[in-house]
């Protein structure tokens, strides 16, 4: 399978890919999500809202950091996908400088709830079933997602991240 998003000209610290499976569709984010690259998330995720999908998993496992303004272009892309029926979660490990960033905004409980334990595991079985979201913007610097290896799993806040 082909990579379906990846580096965009003027943001080069953020690289995506977005998988959609019969089960739903997962956007992969690595490197940095600011106000620079938001835009690119923002058009990875809403190429798979277009497909209605149950649910969008973002894994950030991958992501260095994300600024007040990812923040807020996260929250944005939730309420859109509240709003469409669909349920858009974090999952993977949540890095330090995120966890602070969501207890501080008090945000963690509407990316991290207890809605992504469902949907952790949204990586298919059978790659015949699954496909990228389709988009024309492609790179061969964004980093390739084998759709059999499972996820990470739910993102979580460290508890002394809240505290």
């Amino acid at each position: 399978m082909a990579d379906l998003t990846g580096t965009t000209p003027g943001t080069a610290g953020l690289h995506t890919e977005a998988v959609l499976t019969s089960r739903g569709a997962a956007v992969y984010l690595a490197g940095e999500l600011d106000l620079e690259s938001a835009e690119q998330m923002t058009h990875a995720v809403r190429t798979c809202l277009a497909q209605r999908p149950s649910h969008v998993r973002v894994d950030i496992s991958e992501l260095a950091l994300c600024d007040w303004y990812g923040l807020n272009t996260l929250l944005h892309l939730h309420r859109e996908a509240q709003r469409a029926g669909i349920t858009l979660v974090l999952s993977g490990a949540v890095r330090p400088q995120l966890a602070r960033l969501l207890a501080v905004t008090g945000t963690a409980h509407l990316l991290t709830g207890s809605g992504a334990r469902g949907i952790s595991a949204a990586r298919p079985n059978d790659p015949a079933q699954s496909g990228h979201c389709p988009t024309s913007a492609a790179s061969a610097d964004a980093p390739h997602r084998d759709p059999d290896t499972p996820s990470a799993g739910s993102a979580t806040v460290p508890a002394g991240a809240l505290a």
